[in-house]
């Protein structure tokens, strides 16, 4: 994975392509595949402030709210909202 460049404020690029991305709970599994293809091609994300690894992420149809665990190689989404 790369998190690196930052890009203004603390906002930071993503790219996690070799990652799983798994929904944490089945109303967010439709949301999975437009978040993996984003992790691919490498995404401009926001840290959470006061948790380690977790981020804000804007994609085209709405808000994602994910962790990266980078022991299991795994990105969960943990919550999404439409635009």
């Amino acid at each position: 994975m790369a998190a690196t460049a930052a890009l203004k404020n603390d906002t930071i690029w993503l790219q996690a392509g070799d990652y799983d991305v798994v929904a944490l709970n089945d109303k967010l599994s439709s949301h999975v595949p437009e978040l993996s293809k984003a992790l691919r091609h490498g995404v401009p994300v926001l840290p959470d402030s006061s948790r380690y690894g977790f981020y804000d992420v804007e994609l085209s149809n709405g808000w994602s709210y994910i962790h990266v665990y980078d022991d299991a190689r795994t990105v969960y989404l943990v919550a999404y909202s439409r635009n």
